[in-house]
C-alpha cells in the first residue's frame, strides 16, 4: 500500500508510473522505486528463501546490507533488489527455491537441521575417492542462487579518472559537514555516496528533512565540491588512490587527503523466528515510508534500546500504522519522545524482551517476556527491531586500519 502526501516518498516520482513483471506477475511502480519497494507496496512480502533451509525470507535492512531480497534480473544473477532500481520493462525472477517462490518443496529441509550442520557435505561426502565430483553438482544446486547464462550480451564498461584534495566516503549527515567544511577552506573536493540523493540517515529519521536540505544546499553552493551519487567506495589503495564504482564505470580517484563517513550498520536482536517476513530493522521500515511511500504493515510491534526505536513508533503511527507495543529491553528511559508516544495511547513494556514468534511465511504474533517473567503473545504483522549499530569499518579495514576494543 503507498502512502499519500509529500512527506512520503522521497525518491519516488509518482508522475512517472513504471511497469514490470515479477516471476510473470505484472507489478506497478514509479520511477525512483527500488524492486523490493514495488513489490511490497503491491502486497508481496515473500521475498525469497534462505540459502540452506529454504525458510522464507522478506525485507530486512532495504539499504542492501542483507541477502534477503536477491533476485535474478533478466541474465544478471543474484542482484540486490533492496538497492536495485526498478525499471519500466524489467523481467524479475525470484531465486533459489524447487517449485513456485511460495510453495518452495525444498522447505522440508528445514525439519532436518538437526542432521545437518554447517558444511556437513564437505565432511561427509568425500569417502570413497572420488565420490565428490558425483555428489558436488546436487549440492550446488541446492544451495545455488541466481543463474548464469553463459549466452548473456556483453555489457559495456569504461573507466574514467579523478582527481582531488580530499575524498569524502559517504554523503550522510557527517559526510556533507566534511564536505562543506573542506570546500569551504578552498579544497577540491569529491563527495561519494551510494544513494540516488544526499543525506544517508537524515533521508529518513524523523524530523531530519530540514537538516539534509540545508546541508544539500551548502553542498550545492560550492563549485569546487562534486557529489557523484549511486557510487560505491569498493576499496582503498596506496597513496590515497580509491576505487569506485557507478553503473558500468570504475573511478580511480587519487586523492590527496580521505575522510571516511561510511556510516553504520544495524545490529539484529536475537530471539526465535527474527527471520520471518514482517520482521526488519525499525529503520528499514522507515526508509520504506520516507523514501518509497510503502506502508510496511498494519500493526507492528517495536523492540528498542534507543529513543530512535521511538521516533521509529512514531513514524508508524504518523502513517496509519498501528502500533500494538512498543517493547523497551531497558528498565526506563527519558527522552521526549517515550512522552509523544504515550501521550498517543503506546503501550510501553519495559524491562522486557521478545522471545519467539508465530507464523508461517509471515509474521503473525510476537511473544514477549515481560519484566515480571511472564511470556505474552501479541497479535501483528510487523515486528520492528531497533537495538543499535556497529560501525561500517570494511574500507577502514581494508586500508590496514587496527580496530580495538574501547572499554569507556
Amino acid at each position: 500500500m503507498r502512502l499519500p502526501g509529500s512527506d512520503y516518498g522521497v525518491l519516488i516520482d509518482r508522475t512517472k508510473p513504471i511497469r514490470f513483471t515479477f516471476d510473470g506477475r505484472t507489478i506497478d511502480g514509479y520511477e525512483g522505486d527500488v524492486i523490493a519497494s514495488a513489490l511490497i507496496a503491491e502486497g508481496r512480502h515473500l521475498l525469497s528463501r534462505s540459502f540452506k533451509y529454504h525458510r522464507p525470507r522478506g525485507a530486512l535492512t532495504m539499504a542492501g546490507h542483507d541477502v534477503n531480497a536477491l533476485f535474478q534480473v533478466g541474465a544478471e544473477p543474484n542482484v540486490r533488489g533492496d538497492r536495485h532500481p526498478a525499471q519500466d520493462g524489467m523481467v524479475v525472477t525470484s531465486i533459489n527455491h524447487a517449485g513456485s517462490l511460495d510453495r518452495d518443496y525444498l522447505s522440508v529441509l528445514g525439519l532436518l537441521s538437526r542432521f545437518l550442520p554447517v558444511g556437513f557435505y564437505y565432511r561427509t561426502f568425500f569417502r570413497p575417492n572420488g565420490a565428490w565430483k558425483f555428489f558436488e553438482r546436487p549440492i550446488r544446486a541446492l544451495a545455488g542462487l541466481g543463474t548464469l547464462d553463459p549466452k548473456a550480451p556483453h555489457g559495456v564498461y569504461d573507466k574514467a579518472y579523478a582527481f582531488c584534495d580530499v575524498l569524502v566516503v559517504g554523503a550522510g549527515p557527517a559526510g556533507l559537514m566534511a564536505a562543506v567544511a573542506a570546500a569551504s577552506a578552498g579544497a577540491d573536493v569529491m563527495l561519494v555516496d551510494e544513494w540516488p540523493k544526499p543525506g544517508g540517515s537524515l533521508l529518513y529519521s524523523r524530523s531530519g528533512e530540514m537538516k539534509r536540505r540545508m546541508l544539500a544546499d551548502a553542498a550545492r553552493a560550492h563549485s569546487n565540491l562534486t557529489l557523484l551519487s549511486d557510487a560505491t567506495v569498493t576499496g582503498l589503495f596506496a597513496d590515497n588512490w580509491a576505487s569506485a564504482i557507478q553503473g558500468n564505470r570504475l573511478f580511480k580517484i587519487r586523492a590527496k587527503q580521505i575522510v571516511l563517513a561510511t556510516g553504520s550498520f544495524d545490529q539484529p536482536l536475537v530471539f526465535a523466528g527474527n527471520d520471518l517476513p514482517g520482521v526488519m530493522f525499525a529503520d528499514a521500515a522507515q526508509r520504506l515510508m520516507k523514501l518509497y511511500a510503502v506502508k510496511p504493515g498494519r500493526r507492528a510491534v517495536i523492540a528498542t534500546s534507543n529513543h530512535l526505536g521511538y521516533e521509529a513508533a512514531l513514524d508508524c503511527l504518523d502513517a496509519g500504522v498501528e502500533v500494538a507495543a512498543l517493547v523497551d529491553l531497558e528498565a526506563s528511559r527519558d527522552h521526549p519522545a517515550v512522552a509523544a508516544l504515550r501521550a498517543r495511547g503506546v503501550r510501553i513494556l519495559t524491562g522486557s524482551l521478545p522471545v519467539d514468534t508465530r507464523g508461517k511465511k509471515h509474521v503473525e504474533a510476537l511473544s514477549v517476556c515481560t519484566s515480571k517473567g511472564v511470556n505474552e503473545w501479541i497479535d501483528c504483522d510487523l515486528v520492528l527491531m531497533g537495538v543499535g549499530y556497529t560501525p561500517a569499518l570494511n574500507l577502514a579495514s581494508h586500508a590496514g586500519a587496527r580496530i580495538v576494543y574501547d572499554e569507556a
